[in-house]
């Protein structure tokens, strides 16, 4: 009897002849159990009982691949299409079902998938349920075309999935090439013969790395997730195949979220079986493991936790409307003496394995960040479904209360003095709560409460990491952050860098998208406070990332001297263009040294008053030079010392402490440049007497200079004086003036120092630019070597 491999392979060659044989060739396939097929013929397509669907996620288009037309995924549509859509008329029965797919293996890209339409419930999962068996359907580069086989346990049909299907294949954000759908009630003839060819072809299989990162960088990959156990299977089959197009692209390790709910079943009881499948599998392939330490967050809660007040249950608590969020208080006594007892457990279990190259913690949040809760509901209720969340102050509970009323005691030892300080009359800390800017007595009284909110965020992590080094006494172990740094974030990455340097740590920031000038304004607080305290760092998308973004994420890494690299999946698998660029410029991700003498005044207690409108100012400023960031904390922290010149930008208001130190540096040999329009120095209280010390006149400035421009720090031409100004300031070294001087204008073209004497250039326009007489080719990195002096 002819195998079902040949049998398609007759049918569609016949069909580029003689256009209507196939269907009537498929339909007497009848007797193998085939009740249904779509076909892709040269002069379009046949079809009995499947119908396919476009729309949503799932643009479908016609091409050719391997001699043959077939069906892909388009590119460009928002959102990205990743999916084929089917739909079918067969009834489904309790026996299981069968669909056959023809495919073409166009490159190393993982695993094809179908989900289909389950009769297992009415959540998402069952509309959206993985085959439980499947041969073949790996994506191995073997440029042929294979045949895959799902089979469908329990199948509903009931068009219950996006555009009314019933199933929908993909290659977990890989491209897929499909020219044949057939859906049988029997097991295939060739199920074993697929397995078999399947298994010939990884043996034969020979992975040649086509990027080589810098030595000593991290690059991680995410994705591969289990919400559930019954996850683990497809999950962990997707990432097995997916090992040989991630050694391609010299990925050194995987990020896999470690949910506290799949470790501790029962109180007390831990069973690592999940993650122990993992395991397995990076030993197989030489491959480090990432795990994502999640205890706190609404979907890590075990069943016998969540609500359950005798455990320990306790979720924050907005000011906004009064309201218990399931992400849990970090103020919760109880939570902090089972995130010790995990660490210990799960350090315990893991540590000796060989297989960590870092700890990630995942310490609160929405997803796991060094954050309070910032946005809406997501995927991130997929096990209790919805829960209260939005972005604001989340410190209402009892312990969060009780938490900031000793905060004011230690701080100001009688309520008489804080009385004084807030301007308002209170008889004992015991009546205050927690409140909203607009009920702050003063600025004084705001400033008091950010500072505690944000003061309790530094301590939890604190806890996390300390915890984690006393159980993994050697290794890489990075906090996880994210946002932007409003006040209502609760995020200091300043201080975060300086708590992981005790413990010889670091922090993943994980926020970046495709816009250069965008990612460098949100991580470079990171990099900057890393390299003053001795923190490592990782960079981290906080979501989708479009092919040009996979080139600007490796410049942003290399020019800032981070350590690891991250992206997801689907970010270089998603398109062959996203795969190809960073083969293209992967390796350019190196641990370069960048020299930054120039920095901007972080104006941390401007954005704890008024939000964080800071970054608009540093997008524009950065296609001009490169510089670092110098927060309030940095800067009484001694961080000036690294520098030679400061810019001031935005924010007129800081501690009157800050204003002295700043005056110091300038009298010691400092360069201050200044705009009016940001208005007179002054501290909370009012007082400016710090300008006149700074502006007064050059008697008072010692050896250091002031240039001051008479207009907003804002203006493109307020940027364009300070890069005319920083190009011929002696203050700075000769490499630095030439990198300011080797740009210095907004289009679109970045420049950054790296020791010893390298300009890194960064082209994010469509076209060629030639500066310095070497021309820059479009979305492109170039490496220009200075001579002359340092």
């Amino acid at each position: 009897m002819m195998s079902w491999s040949a049998l398609v392979w007759v049918i569609l060659v016949g069909a580029a002849t003689i256009g209507g044989c196939m269907a009537q060739s498929a339909h007497s396939s009848a007797q193998n159990g085939v009740q249904a097929f779509f076909v892709v013929t040269a002069g379009g397509t046949q079809a009995q009982d499947i119908r396919l669907l476009s729309g949503a996620d799932g643009f479908a288009t016609h091409t050719s691949k391997g001699g043959s037309r077939c069906l892909t995924t388009q590119e460009g549509t928002q959102p990205a299409s990743v999916f084929l859509y089917f739909d079918t008329d067969v009834q489904a029965s309790t026996a299981p079902m069968y669909v056959i797919v023809e495919y073409y293996d166009d490159a190393l890209a993982g695993v094809m998938t179908l989900e289909y339409d389950s009769d297992t419930g009415d959540t998402l999962q069952a509309k959206y349920r993985r085959a439980e068996e499947q041969a073949g359907g790996r994506l191995l580069g073997t440029r042929k075309w294979k045949t895959a086989i799902f089979m469908l346990q329990k199948p509903l049909f009931a068009g219950r999935q996006n555009l009314g299907a019933d199933f929908r294949l993909s290659a977990y954000y890989g491209k897929i090439y499909v020219r044949a759908v057939r859906l049988a009630s029997e097991r295939p003839s060739e199920w074993g013969q697929v397995m078999q060819e399947e298994e010939q072809d990884i043996r034969h299989l020979k992975v040649t790395p086509l990027v080589k990162i810098g030595r000593g960088g991290q690059l991680i990959i995410g994705g591969f997730d289990p919400a559930r156990k019954e996850d683990v299977e497809p999950m962990t089959r997707a990432l097995e195949a997916a090992m040989p197009a991630l050694k391609q692209l010299g990925v050194t390790s995987h990020e896999g979220y470690v949910r506290w709910n799949l470790c501790e079943p029962e109180p007390g009881k831990y069973d690592w079986s999940v993650y122990d499948r993992y395991v397995e599998i990076y030993k197989r392939y030489n491959m480090k493991w990432v795990p994502f330490l999640i205890v706190g967050s609404a979907y890590s809660l075990p069943r016998w936790y969540y609500k359950n007040r005798d455990a320990g249950y306790q979720g924050y608590v907005c000011l906004e409307h009064g309201e218990e969020s399931d992400v849990q208080s970090l103020w919760n006594p109880a939570l902090r003496e089972h995130v010790a007892r995990f660490i210990r457990a799960f350090c315990e279990h893991y540590r000796d394995t060989g297989v960590i190259e870092s700890i990630l913690l995942g310490i609160t949040g929405n997803y796991g960040e060094a954050i309070y809760i910032a946005t809406g509901n997501d995927w991130t209720a997929d096990i209790y479904g919805p829960y209260h969340t939005h972005a604001g102050y989340w410190a209402g509970d009892p312990y969060a209360v009780k938490s900031f009323q000793q905060w004011l005691e230690k701080k100001y030892g009688d309520v008489e003095a804080l009385s004084r300080a807030w301007g308002r009359a209170y008889a004992r800390f015991s009546v205050i709560r927690p409140f909203l800017k607009k009920d702050a007595p003063n600025d004084r009284a705001w400033l008091d409460l950010v500072d505690w909110y944000i003061g309790s965020m530094n301590e939890w992590a604190r806890f996390w990491m300390q915890e984690t080094r006393k159980h993994f006494p050697k290794g890489d172990i990075y906090l996880c952050t994210g946002g932007h740094a409003p006040p209502e974030h609760g995020a200091n990455f300043g201080e975060q860098c300086k708590i992981a340097a005790e413990i010889r740590g670091g922090v993943r920031i994980t926020n970046e998208a495709s816009n250069y000038a965008v990612n460098f304004s949100l991580t470079r607080w990171v990099a900057s406070a890393g390299r003053q305290y001795g923190a490592y760092y990782s960079f981290e998308p906080a979501g989708a990332v479009d092919p040009n973004g996979v080139i600007y994420r490796i410049y942003n890494a290399t020019a800032s001297g981070a350590r690891g690299l991250h992206y997801y999946y689907p970010n270089l698998f998603e398109t062959e263009t996203a795969r190809q660029n960073f083969i293209r410029w992967g390796s350019e991700f190196k641990q370069r040294k960048p020299v930054v003498e120039i920095a901007v005044h972080y104006p941390q207690t401007h954005i704890k008053l008024n939000g964080n409108d800071f970054l608009s100012y540093i997008r524009t400023l950065r296609d001009h030079f490169d510089f670092e960031y110098m927060s309030d904390e940095q800067i009484l922290d001694g961080g000036l010392q690294r520098v030679k010149a400061l810019i001031l930008i935005h924010g007129n208001v800081s501690e009157g402490k800050v204003w002295r130190v700043i005056a110091e540096w300038v009298r010691s040999g400092g360069l201050l440049l200044y705009p009016t329009g940001m208005g007179r120095l002054r501290d909370v209280e009012g007082n400016s007497s710090y300008h006149d010390a700074l502006f007064g006149g050059s008697d008072q400035l010692g050896r250091g200079r002031v240039l001051v421009y008479q207009g907003a720090g804002g203006s493109p031409e307020f940027r364009s004086f300070v890069s005319a100004s920083l190009a011929q300031a002696p203050q700075l070294s000769p490499n630095t003036r030439q990198m300011v001087a080797a740009d210095g204008k907004e289009d679109g073209v970045f420049v950054t120092l790296c020791a010893p004497n390298e300009l890194l250039w960064l082209n994010t326009t469509g076209s060629e630019v030639v500066k310095r007489g070497r021309a820059l080719p479009p979305h492109s990195i170039v490496s220009e070597r200075l001579t002359g002096g340092r």
